[in-house]
């Protein structure tokens, strides 16, 4: 279908005037105008400790002026959803103009995507996603993605075998700070120079799961996997007493010891180094200083700085890159990272999280993380597992 371009827009409708049927010419022209399918997206956890009511939704389903006033800016449209809660997932599809399904894999076959994206529901992913993703239907799952490598490794398996594209990803991956930030280690080592070592800071909500998981994966962004050991400190996992948090953090501080750094096409650095990185925010979202030496010594600096004014400038610039990666796998079902690659960082979380409750804070191998170790969540019965039956 031919489209006009705004001159030849105008035009048809001069030409139309000078022969007393503007109207018409104008809306022949319009008629003209490609007519483009919006992408169908089904949600899954819609209140408590999601991004989507208040983050990914309002950018996709533009129902709320004061908070995206930019309107439609993506090709998909949440058309279904599901929450454990049906008088939740009821507010939410009247809120969004969307449909709400009674059964969690009630969207099979109305959507083309599907966004997982609670905190407390991550214990539950393996069951939850598995109906989307034996069905070929590309899933973008919250972090952490999972709370043991059994679970983690089920649902890559799972994807792999249904040849389902899966996105596990943070809005801090994709930052320019995390951009620019992996460019400078390149371009450094590509210089004959050797990264010495590394810290910063990151904006994690007093919790390590569900916000220094952001720090953890911005730091992994830049300076990669090759992590041999990794000890987590703090007072506590979760920032507040729960069934499955008996104390609450306070403080807390991730270590990391590189064994070196393997970046495809550029010199491999063998030589280990530390990168620290302390979960305050004091610096902005996250932030990290890189120490390097060889033909000299010195450092480079990045933060992602906090974002003030209107709503929209935070959703925008911090978030709404995770939005258009998600478009991205849902039309093209191309992968941005490897199930390895998730699996690994995943790995690297988890290694972090037995460091910090059952070793109070000593580096530990990430080789050795047993399959079967989980991590703790906050609510170890949010999900009434009759549903599954």
């Amino acid at each position: 279908m031919e489209n006009l371009s705004r001159r030849e827009f105008l035009a048809a409708g001069a030409t139309a005037g000078a022969a007393g049927t503007d109207t018409d010419a104008v809306e022949a022209a319009v008629e003209k105008r490609p007519k483009t399918d919006l992408i169908r997206v089904g949600v899954i956890a819609l209140r408590d400790y999601s991004h989507i009511p208040t983050i990914w939704g309002p950018s996709i389903n533009q129902v709320d002026p004061e908070t995206w006033p930019a309107g439609r800016s993506t090709r998909m449209l949440i058309t279904n959803c599901w929450d454990r809660d049906p008088a939740v997932a009821e507010e939410f599809a009247k809120r969004y103009g969307c449909e709400p399904v009674k059964r969690y894999d009630g969207m099979v076959g109305k959507v083309d995507g599907m966004i997982f994206g609670g905190f407390y529901e991550c214990r539950w992913w393996p069951r939850l996603t598995r109906p989307y993703l034996e069905a070929g239907i590309p899933c973008h799952i919250n972090r952490p993605f999972a709370l043991s490598m059994k679970a983690a490794r089920e649902m890559a398996d799972t994807a792999a075998r249904h040849n389902t594209p899966i996105l596990r990803t943070d809005e801090r991956e994709y930052t320019q700070q995390a951009i620019v930030g992996r460019a400078k280690v390149e371009e450094l080592l590509r210089g004959g120079f050797q990264i010495a070592g590394a810290n910063g800071d990151n904006s994690a909500g007093n919790e390590y799961p569900a916000h220094g998981i952001h720090g953890l994966y911005f730091t992994l962004a830049i300076l990669g996997l090759e992590v041999e050991r990794i000890g987590v400190q703090g007072d506590g996992w979760w920032n507040q007493k729960t069934p499955g948090s008996p104390t609450p953090q306070t403080w807390m501080q991730i270590t990391l010891q590189y064994r070196g750094i393997r970046f495809p096409g550029v010199p491999e650095q063998t030589r280990p180094f530390i990168a620290s990185q302390l979960q305050s925010g004091a610096g902005g979202d996250a932030g990290i200083r890189i120490y390097y030496d060889g033909k000299a010594r010195g450092y480079w600096d990045t933060t992602h700085p906090w974002t003030y004014g209107e709503r929209m400038n935070r959703l925008f610039y911090l978030f709404y890159p995770t939005v258009l990666a998600m478009q991205r796998m849902f039309e093209t079902r191309t992968m941005q990272w490897s199930y390895d690659y998730i699996l690994r960082k995943t790995r690297i979380f988890l290694a972090g999280f037995k460091s910090l409750i059952e070793h109070d804070g000593a580096m530990i191998r990430v080789a050795d993380l047993p399959e079967e170790w989980e991590a703790p969540c906050p609510y170890p019965d949010w999900i009434d597992e009759r549903i599954f039956g």
